[in-house]
């Protein structure tokens, strides 16, 4: 199983091309316009399942698969309360649940970002017992847990960590939270601010079969987004 994940900055369907070549089956993409806008991308074809969430029909988020491999379906647990946090059911090679994620600020900074992940993990969180695989754009870092939270990043590393999910990039790379080598976000796009804020948690059976993940770099995908890509592969049951 190979699944993508990047903040695209708007406008994927002139950018997908960057991703097609990974092969991925899944993509999960924050600031991804709506199926409606691909109607003149050369690409449409080539996304075999489209699920998008958003009131910006520019800049939603959404989940792909590029072949029959596997078959998302909407989870009837998703609550709207937390609209970019978004439960799902995948079949097909294999069942799990997939939690897109693209956290923002809400109307209340206390309810924010993490925030917004630490609750709706704890509304989600019968569906943490079965295999879960949580991946996106989480806007957080063990090193913003000073701004006050409902729920900071340490608290929801700790609640995942119960469940028996855990970071696949920092088990690949052997680094601990807050230290990341491999930033995934430039801020303003400048060489002189890069953050990792965007992860994959999954549970131990994903975490047993990782094959690789690969962070793309500042030079290939800066002029396309200040976010870089993530790319997954897991060894098929």
């Amino acid at each position: 199983m190979r699944i993508l994940t990047w903040n695209a900055a708007m406008a994927f369907r002139s950018k997908i091309e960057k991703v097609v070549p990974f092969m991925a089956d899944i993509l999960v993409i924050p600031e991804c316009e709506a199926p409606e806008k691909w109607a003149k991308s050369r690409y449409v074809n080539d996304l075999y399942q489209f699920e998008w969430f958003g009131e910006d029909r520019n800049k939603g988020i959404g989940v792909m698969t590029l072949n029959d491999s596997y078959q998302l379906e909407v989870h009837p647990s998703y609550n709207e309360e937390f609209r970019y946090i978004i439960p799902l059911k995948v079949t097909g090679r294999e069942e799990f649940t997939l939690l897109a994620v693209w956290s923002q600020r809400t109307k209340g900074t206390f309810q924010s970002y993490i925030g917004q992940i630490y609750l709706a993990l704890q509304y989600n969180k019968s569906l943490l017992n079965a295999p879960s695989l949580i991946i996106g754009d989480w806007n957080s870092n063990k090193i913003f847990d000073y701004i006050k939270r409902v729920g900071n990043h340490t608290k929801v590393v700790e609640m995942l960590s119960h469940y028996g999910i855990s970071s696949l990039y920092h088990h690949y790379f052997n680094e601990e939270q807050g230290e990341e080598s491999k930033p995934t976000h430039y801020f303003r796009k400048e060489a002189a601010s890069p953050f990792h804020i965007d992860f994959a948690f999954g549970s131990q059976t994903f975490i047993n079969r990782l094959i690789s993940v690969e962070v793309g770099t500042y030079e290939d995908w800066i002029r396309h987004s200040d976010h870089l890509p993530i790319f997954l592969e897991i060894q098929d049951i």
